[in-house]
């Protein structure tokens, strides 16, 4: 796991403003050095492995010395964007969900607003399209995910055992979740709702125990339901419209008084 330390997280949270190829003059040096490999690295598409430039080339590239580039490399290292080797070219390291994660639930959490709010402008969206390319994936037949049919009517037939457990239920509803954005087979969807598990899996539990509180157990259980059997018809529409209702019924059940 990445070290988010004070100083990794400054370099992750600084303002980006200037571009590559641009000299650097602005704030400070090893910052917008920082900045501008990171747009180099987007811009000329660096992936997993891919070296780059020599130290002396990005000083003269950047118009900055050798050692502001170092340690803007050393900030890039230490937030695990790349990998920096003794007598070798820095190179780009895999996408590290960890980081995403933490910005995200730190974000949630510092939210000006309501963070169960902030938390469901995030996630609804992402639901509600994860459970669209779901169905689209099952309705094409060939593109049905691989044991995907029986892992999704596992965990209906578990849920419905789980209904009047208060601890298990959740952390099953969980797991439906993050299933039906792995079915939807887009990484991307994937890995934003997984970097929302923390806070997500927290609110989970809150909304449970108001449930209970409320007696009003099974409601949500009967959307998960309706969701299940739209994804495994192969019915984009509806498993949309089934995932948008619950996102709604979801948000709106945390403000019942």
């Amino acid at each position: 796991m990445v070290d988010l330390s004070a100083t990794a997280w400054k370099h992750l949270s600084a303002p980006m403003k200037d571009t590559p190829g641009e000299h650097l003059a602005r704030g400070s040096l090893a910052d917008r050095a920082r900045e501008a490999m990171l747009g180099l690295i987007d811009e000329e598409g660096l992936t997993d492995g891919n070296p780059l430039p020599a130290t002396g080339t990005l000083a003269e590239r950047f118009g900055v010395s050798r050692t502001v580039i170092r340690e803007a490399l050393a900030a890039l290292a230490a937030l695990g964007i790349i990998e920096v080797s003794n007598g070798r070219s820095a190179t780009v390291r895999p996408p590290d969900p960890e980081l995403v994660r933490f910005y995200l639930s730190r974000a949630i959490r510092e939210s000006r607003d309501d963070s169960f709010t902030t938390l469901m402008d995030v996630r609804g969206p992402l639901e509600v399209r994860a459970a669209l390319r779901a169905a689209v994936r099952f309705a094409t037949g060939a593109d049905e995910p691989a044991g995907g049919r029986e892992r999704l009517e596992s965990l209906r037939g578990k849920l419905s055992a789980a209904l009047h457990d208060s601890t298990l239920y959740p952390q099953l509803d969980l797991s439906l979740h993050q299933e039906i954005a792995q079915l939807s087979g887009n990484q991307a969807l994937q890995g934003l709702l997984e970097a929302v598990s923390t806070p997500l899996s927290r609110a989970m539990q809150d909304v449970r125990a108001a449930r209970d509180s409320h007696g009003l157990v099974g409601s949500e259980h009967t959307d998960h339901l309706r969701i299940i059997d739209a994804i495994l018809a192969g019915n984009p529409a509806s498993a949309e419209a089934a995932m948008e209702h619950h996102m709604r019924a979801v948000e709106a059940f945390e403000i019942i008084p």
